[in-house]
Order: structure tokens, then sequence, then C-alpha cells
């Protein structure tokens, strides 16, 4: 994820070689953090929750967010004056729900989380730096992935990874000015959507399916 002003970039690191077992992944939980601007580049490691994984920038470039597959958490980062630092976990469901991605959205009041495992999306709230689950958790298709947020606030798509037997999956459309939020619609696209990303105006949304190429 890259802040807005563009000065730093957040990479998060999910696995790592295990250096007891050549060959073998074991969960990781770095979140590297690239200053762009410096020559040359710098780069410091912090830690996230183990199998760190989706990351995102709230849009003032105050807050990152990083979803932890292997915890069921959330981990919750500041940045001020060019740092960042960890500020707090935030625990969501049990760690085999898989969680993958999490969206902020643009408004930076709340976040959805996608939870491959037990094929479910959760609601954060956010108020500034305290992040919180809301309890609130609803269902859009087999393994959601990829979550992207539209640039109004107003929707937000699932890429749903399907569970890889070869069948068409699907992509759900959520409607966030309902109370609570849910999935309104869902599409059916190729075999295990995994890139999503939605356009500025928030009109168009491309989807990468993998379509049995990692077989």
């Amino acid at each position: 994820a890259l802040t807005p002003d563009e000065s730093l970039l957040l990479v998060t690191s999910s696995a790592r070689l295990d250096p007891q077992a050549p060959g073998r992944l074991v969960p990781d939980k770095r979140l590297t953090v690239v200053a762009l601007k410096a020559n040359p580049l710098a780069m410091t490691e912090l830690e996230a929750g183990l199998g760190a994984a989706g990351v995102s920038i709230s849009r003032d470039g105050r807050l990152a967010l990083v979803a932890n597959r292997n915890d069921g958490t959330v981990s919750v980062f500041r940045i001020q004056g060019g740092a960042v630092s960890k500020a707090a976990t935030v625990a969501v469901a049990a760690p085999e729900s898989g969680l993958a991605h999490v969206a902020i959205a643009p408004d930076g009041r709340s976040a959805l989380v996608t939870r491959e495992g037990d094929h479910t999306i959760s609601l954060l709230a956010i108020d500034g730096e305290k992040v919180t689950y809301t309890g609130r958790d609803f269902g859009a298709g087999l393994q959601p992935y990829g979550i992207v947020i539209a640039a109004d606030g107003r929707h937000a798509v699932v890429a749903n990874l399907g569970l890889g037997r070869g069948d068409n999956d699907t992509i759900g459309l959520i409607d966030l000015t309902l109370q609570p939020p849910r999935v309104v619609e869902t599409y059916t696209v190729g075999q295990t959507p995994e890139g999503i990303a939605v356009s500025p105006d928030g009109k168009l949304v491309a989807v990468v399916t993998m379509n049995g190429s990692n077989k």
C-alpha cells in the first residue's frame, strides 16, 4: 500500500522460508516500510500479526491496517511525520478464519475485512486510531479475498475465490449506504477471481481471474 503523498510504501510478508526445513513455508509477520523519497531508499521492518497479508492506508495517510491471516486479527499502525509505528491489535475472529484483506472506507470511519477461511466479511469501526470489531458479519460468497471500496464510499466489491474446482466464481456488490451494510448483487466471473480494483470514478470494476493457470 502507498501513502497518498507517495512518500511511504508498506509491504507485508505473510510467509517465509522455515530455517529448520528448507523449502517449507511458515507464517511471517513482517511489515516493511520503504521511504521512497530517501536517497538511497530506506527500509525499516515492523511486526504485524502472524501471516500479515492485505494492507490498506486511510485517505488522510494517518492510519494503516493489516489483516493477519494466521492470527484472526487486524494490526493498527499510525503514520506520523514520515514514521510508522504500531498502535494496536484488534481481535476479529479465530485464527482459522483466514483474514485476507482489509479495505478502509474513504471517510476513514469504517473498514471491511475479508475472511477467506470461513466465507465471511466483517465490519470494523474506526475513530481516530481506535479500531473496533463491530460484530457485524455477512457473507458474499465462497472464500472472499480481495476487496475494494469506491471513492464515494457508497459501495464495495469483493472477489470470492471459490473452491478452485473448475467452477466459475463470483464477485459481490456491497451497499455501504444500508444499515447494516450488506451484499445486494452477485455477479458470475471466471475461475478464481483474485486481483480486484475499482476505477477512480467508481463506474468500473476490474477483476483478474486465475482461470486455472495456477494448476
